[in-house]
């Protein structure tokens, strides 16, 4: 049974997804939650590795989700992590404006 964060955060990115194709894959880890891995126009709630993450906690991702929060303010105030591929994190953070 998955977590209900991860589920809205699913339908989210989902429905962002449509107009975008992910060549390579990101996985958004939730602190303490669990991880959404996108690749291409999918997205879902799995572990699996990606060539790039995005790391950060539930708050800062539901603000993101939201749209009351910047991924890229975000990373600059320290509250968003990036490891692996930086291109394809930034691609990440343009599915939000």
């Amino acid at each position: 049974m998955s977590d209900p964060f991860l589920d809205m955060a699913k339908t989210e990115l989902l429905a962002r997804l449509k107009e975008v194709n992910f060549e390579t894959s990101v996985s958004m880890r939730v602190k303490d939650v669990g991880n959404i891995f996108i690749l291409g126009h999918d997205a879902t709630i799995s572990d699996d590795r990606a060539d790039a993450a995005v790391i950060a906690s539930q708050e800062t991702f539901t603000k993101i989700l939201h749209g009351t929060l910047h991924p890229m303010k975000a990373v600059m105030f320290g509250q968003l992590k990036i490891a692996g591929d930086a291109k394809t994190a930034m691609k990440f953070g343009n599915l939000f404006g």
